[in-house]
């Protein structure tokens, strides 16, 4: 049986046999091989995942390999479309008047039904720009004069006698005219007791 002598880190020699040589020369095989394998799959998953994780963009650079990657499209954010998107609330907004809504809609009800009954009313000058789109759709209405638009009127003002001269006056009074039926201006004095701004509106 050979006998060698290994240098130790101490510096001294130890008695090493043939089969003690062996069985560290397989050690260190087997070390390498491990070394080897461990180096071939660093290699595989820096080019295969590189093309799994490309959506992300990244740029995998090695002394040998240098790729870049792309976003796919399946991971890529939809860009909004006209269905998908949320309009905005521009020009949405109105005066509550300080009411919940039945007693808003009474509120505006019952002045329009007096504008229209008078002809001109002093009320807030919050209260009258508020009611001025509705007593020009009520006259409106008139001057289209069907059924259709009967109705709607009888649904709106109180006085159902006043719907009937409305339908008869307003299409001779306002033929010509194509819209923009009221007027308000502001009262040069505010109301006694709250000091609330003062308006008058009336019709054309």
């Amino acid at each position: 049986m050979e006998t060698t002598y290994n240098d130790t880190l101490s510096g001294r020699y130890e008695k090493m046999d043939g089969s003690e040589q062996s069985r560290r020369r397989n050690m260190l095989t087997a070390a390498a091989s491990a070394a080897m394998v461990v180096a071939v799959v660093c290699v595989c998953g820096m080019l295969y995942g590189g093309s799994a994780t490309n959506q992300l963009g990244m740029k995998i650079s090695s002394p040998t390999v240098t790729q870049t990657f792309r976003m796919p499209t399946s991971m890529v954010s939809p860009v909004a479309t006209s269905e998908s998107a949320v309009n905005m609330r521009h020009r949405k907004g109105f005066k509550r008047l300080g009411r919940p809504q039945d007693q808003r809609k009474a509120l505006i009800r019952g002045l329009v039904t007096e504008v229209l009954r008078h002809g001109r009313i002093t009320t807030t000058t919050v209260r009258a720009k508020a009611i001025r789109r509705y007593v020009d759709k009520m006259i409106g209405l008139a001057k289209r004069g069907d059924l259709h638009a009967r109705r709607q009127a009888y649904g709106f003002i109180y006085d159902k006698d006043l719907v009937k001269n409305l339908f008869i006056e307003v299409p001779k009074r306002y033929a010509d005219r194509p819209g923009g039926y009221t007027r308000v201006k502001k009262e040069l004095l505010p109301r006694r007791g709250d000091n609330a701004e003062l308006s008058y509106i009336e019709l054309v």
